[in-house]
């Protein structure tokens, strides 16, 4: 196992910046799940595509609310892992969606993001997040 780079502050600023990321997904706070990101940041989505900037990330955002269809996401991260280097940063983490609609719950998905990550004015950013699907229900 290599050497843990980055300070306290720079790590927890970082774990915090990934459960931020679903905490706002998931209770439709976009312009916070916006703010998650650079605002010259790219997001792939195996789903719904490529997005750049802002207002990419905005028309993500747009067909992403009709394809809940009036239900609710939860976002699970785990085995969050990332390096830091000064101001940038990449990392990896597990993801598990679940679709829940008239009090049931399903599996969306299963898979992993990478990211890069950039420090700007002190706060951590998504400058690029991938998402990769493992597996989807059929």
């Amino acid at each position: 196992m290599g050497v843990i780079a980055g300070d306290w502050q720079d790590r927890e600023q970082i774990r915090e910046l990934y459960a931020r990321y679903s905490i706002t997904l998931d209770s439709a706070d976009f312009e916070g799940w916006l703010d998650c990101f650079t605002g010259d940041a790219i997001f792939d989505s195996p789903r719904f595509g490529h997005h750049e900037g802002h207002e990419g990330l905005r028309q993500f955002v747009a067909r992403y609310k009709v394809s809940l269809g009036g239900a609710r996401t939860m976002h699970i991260n785990a085995n969050v892992s990332f390096t830091v280097d000064g101001e940038h940063a990449t990392g990896t983490c597990y993801f598990i969606f679940f679709h829940c609609k008239d009090g049931r719950s399903s599996l969306g998905a299963l898979g992993n993001y990478h990211d890069k990550l950039r420090r700007e004015d002190g706060v951590w950013r998504f400058q690029s997040r991938g998402a990769s699907l493992y597996a989807r229900p059929s």
